[in-house]
């Protein structure tokens, strides 16, 4: 009976990890549809550079908090599961899809890096921490939000082997790397001629 609760709850991360933040916000307060204006993308990001720091903050939040909670709850509900983790995992790849493939905007959504690092981080602290930081670091460095993120997420496959985690997570964060690759690789072909704007 628990595996039909975890099917049901799947579906649930999907239509709460589907709410397109960026969009509402940027409408609701800025006046914008965001995805006619900048790079078109809901992501905080693109909201960020077309209706200020704020509300590219608040997107940020709440597309993080929207995957993160999904995973923590899933956590407790599921507790005594056999396959908790593995559960967890599929639960963090859901949300992130959820946002990259919104049923609410005919599936066009961001590109999933705020909802990726905060899956991580409730999925596992550690990791989710460090790649954080390492996506601040680079960011500084760069300030090209796509080079921080590819380093980020690369970085928490490499800090799961380091910590040992469960296999089940080096293969989530290897699935959500080649997923954040695939949803930068307009971002690549302007790093690559130099045209990529900085933040």
């Amino acid at each position: 009976m628990i595996y039909l609760y975890q099917v049901f709850f799947l579906g649930l991360v999907y239509f709460v990890a589907a709410i397109p933040f960026g969009l509402i916000v940027s409408k609701k307060y800025a006046g914008k549809d965001i995805r006619n204006e900048g790079s078109g993308n809901i992501g905080a990001t693109n909201v960020y550079r077309v209706a200020g720091k704020k509300l590219g903050f608040i997107t940020f939040l709440l597309d993080s908090l929207k995957g993160a909670l999904m995973v923590i709850i899933a956590r407790y509900i599921f507790v005594e599961s056999k396959y908790l983790h593995l559960y967890l995992c599929a639960v963090s790849l859901t949300a992130v899809l959820a946002h990259i493939y919104p049923i609410y905007l005919n599936y066009k959504g961001g590109k999933g890096v705020a909802t990726t690092l905060a899956t991580l981080t409730a999925l596992d602290p550690v990791v989710g921490f460090l790649s954080i930081v390492f996506w601040i670091m680079f960011f500084l460095m760069f300030r090209i939000s796509a080079v921080s993120s590819i380093i980020s997420v690369f970085s928490s496959i490499i800090l799961s082997c380091n910590y040992d985690s469960p296999k089940s997570q080096l293969f989530l964060c290897t699935i959500l790397l080649i997923i954040i690759i695939i949803r930068h690789k307009e971002n690549i072909a302007r790093i690559i001629l130099g045209e990529e704007n900085k933040l």
